[in-house]
């Protein structure tokens, strides 16, 4: 297994943030413009499509390619340990730990705590 080190990870998660920027914005326009911008002001509906879209995002190329357009760009996939495909639970458990931070276990470790507690792991494709 070819482990992918925090530099790297915080590469493709940079790549993967400015995607899912424009993906963001994209799935707004619609909703600004049916609702005059009322829709996004103080509004726990539109903060809740904003969140399903980028589980979404995640879990969708994850399950379907193995990887991100982030991650095909620094050739590294995602596996499942327990079968070859990611799970929808075991994307959900990722981008909750990742949020709050699992990449800094990856300071003192070989694997990141979002890996270890989603039974998945990272390897570089060539």
């Amino acid at each position: 297994m070819n482990n992918v080190g925090l530099f790297k990870r915080l590469l493709i998660n940079f790549y993967d943030v400015i995607l899912l920027f424009a993906v963001l914005y994209f799935f707004t326009i619609p909703i600004i413009l049916f609702t005059q911008g009322n829709a996004v002001l103080n509004s726990y509906l539109y903060q809740l499509y904003l969140i399903l879209i980028v589980f979404l995002y995640y879990a969708w190329f994850w399950k379907k390619y193995n990887q991100t357009l982030g991650m095909k760009i620094w050739k590294v996939k995602i596996y499942s340990r327990c079968s070859s495909d990611i799970s929808y639970l075991q994307s959900f458990v990722r981008i909750i730990i990742a949020l709050i931070g699992g990449h800094l276990l990856l300071i003192f470790y070989s694997e990141s705590l979002q890996d270890k507690l989603s039974k998945t792991y990272l390897e570089r494709v060539d």
